[in-house]
């Protein structure tokens, strides 16, 4: 007899270790099944990223339940997410460039007497400070636009009129139509900003540069306020959405430890009533009274059973529907994140892209020369740039009018484009001036490829109104070398280009 109760104890807790075991096993496969849904919720942020979640993918799969997630894996997923966050202010680069450049150009119209050269020289101070908050670029661009008005107020009441008529406005039109480019804006604000540009680029004159500059800024509060709204919805969004999954984590806790109690209670009933039959064993004399009390005792633990497995099949269903529940939150926080992801991508191209020839723009040039630098300085593969600028574009606009000008521009980033290898990169870099990176490349064979450039411009065929126009371009060729900065290369093609003007044009020379 006693080797039977021993028997039944040893099965009994032998089949509750097998049931806890399961309910831990159902538990974590919910838990990596949700682990997994959010990872490709956020797939695509960043390739490091992507990368890092995909190392940490296997040890996600149901055959991975029994073992611990890897720490390294783990970490590296978290020192990502945290890069990420580092690179938000990347964004706002280029239009800091714009803008310091916008101011360099107003600075050189100062004269010794302007009352404005403090206001500039502290805006020049303050301005990398101010845009390292997107919402504070309005106000940036609203001082400017005053400064600027001032300024022409002072230029226009001179003591010469007629000088003042005659001052070149033209890099100024081309900084304000880069900075109109970069702004990040609705669809129905980006048509009245492309407008905009377009009548930059036709031409202004001082009377009406100043109605010119406060479209500019009211552009540059739609495209602050247009970002931050939809960027805010989506926050609140997610932050409900992960509230629920916090709040299902909670409540799996508790479960768990309900479950934990009812073990307890259990083992603890079935303990009270095996030792109840252990004392009637050792007790009883007469069998018939030995049999009820055992058959009592045994419909007690059937019913405690009974109990308990009502107990799990309540507690199991509802940890489903929540588990359901909690699945399809994460399926639309999926979708949800898809098409931020979308609209963002969307929008990064439009801010990198320039409108009118479909080149990349000077901030997609910054980002390209830096990869190229960190190419440089892990790799040493060197690589070669060249700037190009159309000879006398000027006079092209001053002869057929900036329609005509447009028009060149746009021939002229085709041609380069087909005539490039497919790793060379070429950016517009501003007015009628384009940048070529070349991978991998010496200086002495840019200047071969860079030269057939220069041929294939000069014998594209241009024709305006049925006139013929020639096209010819200067380029400046150097090659990375040690030390090296990236405005300091940019110099020393910029210089090997002036050169090549100066020697007569529609040439190529090597710094």
């Amino acid at each position: 007899m006693n080797k039977e109760t021993i028997d039944w104890k040893a099965k009994y807790k032998e089949a509750a270790q097998e049931l806890e075991a399961y309910e831990n096993d159902q538990t974590a496969q919910q838990l990596r099944q949700l682990a997994t849904r959010l990872s490709v919720g956020v797939s695509g942020q960043s390739q490091a990223l992507d990368d890092a979640l995909n190392a940490l993918q296997p040890h996600l799969q149901p055959q991975q339940s029994t073992t611990r997630l890897p720490k390294p894996a783990l970490d590296q997923v978290d020192r990502q997410i945290r890069a990420l966050d580092q690179q938000r202010a990347a964004s706002g680069q280029a239009i800091l460039e714009a803008v310091s450049t916008w101011i360099r150009q107003l600075k050189s119209y100062l004269t010794m007497e302007s009352s404005l050269s403090e206001a500039l020289l502290t805006l020049e101070r303050t301005a990398p400070v101010q845009l390292e908050s997107t919402y504070q670029l309005p106000d940036v661009v609203a001082e400017l636009v005053d400064l600027q008005g001032k300024l022409i107020t002072e230029i226009a009441g001179g003591p010469s009129q007629d000088a003042s008529t005659d001052i070149d406005l033209a890099p100024v039109e081309a900084e304000l139509a880069s900075l109109v480019d970069l702004l990040i804006l609705s669809d129905s604000a980006r048509q009245q900003a492309n407008r905009i540009a377009a009548r930059l680029r036709e031409g202004l004159t001082l009377p009406v540069l100043v109605d010119a500059l406060k479209e500019v800024v009211e552009l540059a509060r739609a495209a602050h306020t247009s970002t931050n709204e939809d960027f805010e919805n989506y926050l609140i969004n997610l932050n409900s959405q992960l509230a629920e999954v916090q709040s299902f984590l909670q409540e799996s806790f508790s479960e768990q430890q309900v479950a934990g109690d009812a073990h307890r209670l259990l083992d603890q009933k079935v303990r009270e009533d095996v030792g109840q039959i252990q004392s009637a064993v050792k007790s009883s004399i007469d069998l018939s009274e030995l049999k009820q009390s055992v058959a009592t005792q045994l419909a007690g633990i059937v019913e405690a059973m009974d109990e308990f497995r009502r107990n799990e099949e309540q507690r199991d269903t509802r940890m489903q529907e929540r588990y359901d529940s909690l699945m399809a939150r994460v399926a639309e926080m999926e979708l949800e994140t898809q098409r931020v992801k979308t609209h963002m991508e969307e929008e990064r191209q439009k801010a990198r892209t320039d409108s009118l020839t479909g080149l990349p723009n000077r901030a997609a040039y910054d980002d390209h020369m830096r990869k190229e630098f960190e190419r440089w300085s892990r790799y040493q593969q060197g690589f070669s740039v060249a700037v190009g600028d159309l000879d006398y574009f000027k006079r092209i606009n001053d002869t057929y009018g900036h329609l005509a000008g447009d028009k060149v521009l746009r021939l002229v980033a085709r041609v380069l484009s087909r005539n490039l290898r497919s790793a060379d990169f070429i950016a517009r870099f501003g007015g009628e001036e384009f940048v070529v990176l070349m991978p991998s490349t010496k200086a002495s064979e840019a200047q071969t490829g860079i030269d057939k450039l220069r041929a294939a411009i000069g014998k594209s065929p241009f024709n305006f109104h049925g006139k013929p126009v020639t096209i010819t371009m200067s380029f400046g060729v150097t090659e990375i070398q040690a030390g090296d900065t990236p405005d300091q290369l940019f110099e020393r093609a910029d210089g090997a280009l002036y050169q090549a003007k100066q020697e007569g044009r529609n040439r190529v020379c090597v710094a």
